[in-house]
C-alpha cells in the first residue's frame, strides 16, 4: 500500500506544536492533524490525533487517548521517520508498506 505524507511547518505557534501533518493511505483513507511537537529536551516527536478524556492521572493532569495510531512497532517507526523527513524537508514523502 502506498502511504503519502505531507507535513507543514507552523511559523507562529503559541505552544510546542511545530508542524501539522496529513497521512494518506492507499489514496483512499486520510488521517489529519498529526502534530510534530518540540519536546522539553529540544528534540521533536510525533503526536497522533487525540481527545481529552474525563479522567485525570495521579497528578491531576487530564488523560488523552489517541484516535488513530500505528499498531505495530515496525510500522510506527517507519511512519514517524517519514513524517519527520517530510517536516524537515518541507516536501511530500511517499513509501510503500
Amino acid at each position: 500500500m502506498k502511504v503519502s505524507i505531507k507535513a507543514n511547518k507552523l511559523e507562529a505557534s503559541s505552544n510546542n506544536v511545530r508542524g501539522i501533518c496529513t497521512v494518506t493511505f492507499g489514496d483512499c483513507f486520510a488521517v489529519r492533524n498529526i502534530s510534530i511537537v518540540e519536546s522539553r529536551k529540544g528534540g521533536t516527536f510525533v503526536s497522533m490525533p487525540s481527545f481529552k478524556t474525563k479522567t485525570v492521572d495521579e497528578e491531576g493532569n487530564p488523560i488523552f487517548k489517541d484516535i488513530a495510531f500505528p499498531i505495530t512497532k515496525e510500522f510506527r517507526e517507519e511512519l514517524y521517520a517519514k513524517i519527520k523527513e517530510s517536516y524537515e524537508s518541507g516536501e511530500a514523502v511517499e513509501f510503500e508498506w
